[in-house]
């Protein structure tokens, strides 16, 4: 039995399934039990092409440059940047181009409370306090914002069109199990935090 596979990459690229040469991959069906070999060729010449190899539904290379997650049986597959570095494989984040609930999320994990407070409403704020902060993120390890949720276009340059609402998120599991919350706000600041119903 397949599953639905969704990749989303945080850069312009085309990509290699299996060898295969795919402009776009975003909703294909794959054997559930099968490894899936995914070769991410970026669009822009400062950046390195790079292979991940997913099994069981878990990354076994590349791990640092990719996140696999299954929410409402789905596979998601969510490709970061390979940068030609000369010291350090690591990324610096502009934390000011992060979304408010990746905000907040990296700042509960990081257990600054007195801004992770500044990014929620008054209603909110006084609704919640540190450890009820802490303890909603407790169980996910990972935040990403819904790229994933897009429509097939029938004429256009497009071929999808992203039906995302823009304050959706999914909030990752260790163990890769991923759960779709919108992080509804009002006056430029989170108000409420509702999960999304499940397809």
């Amino acid at each position: 039995m397949g599953i639905s596979v969704h990749i989303k990459a945080d850069f312009n690229a085309v990509y290699l399934l299996n060898g295969m040469f795919a402009e776009y991959a975003d909703g294909f069906y794959y054997g559930d039990g099968e490894p899936l070999y995914v070769t991410a060729l970026p669009l822009s010449a400062h950046l390195l092409p790079y292979t991940v190899k997913i099994a069981a539904n878990k990354p076994l290379s590349n791990e640092k440059l990719c996140a696999v997650f299954k929410a409402g049986g789905r596979l998601y597959i969510k490709l970061f940047p390979r940068y030609n570095y000369l010291y350090s494989p690591e990324k610096v984040t502009d934390v000011s181009a992060l979304s408010a609930p990746e905000r907040l999320f990296r700042l509960v994990k990081q257990k600054n409370f007195p801004f992770a407070r500044k990014l929620l409403s008054a209603n909110l704020g006084e609704s919640i306090n540190d450890e009820g902060l802490a303890g909603f993120f407790a169980d996910y390890t990972a935040i990403f914002p819904d790229e994933f949720s897009t429509k097939k276009l029938t004429n256009g340059d497009s071929p999808h069109l992203s039906t995302a609402r823009p304050d959706a998120c999914y909030l990752i599991t260790a163990e890769g199990v991923g759960s779709l919350f919108y992080f509804e706000t009002a006056g430029g600041l989170i108000d409420n935090i509702v999960e999304a119903p499940k397809p």
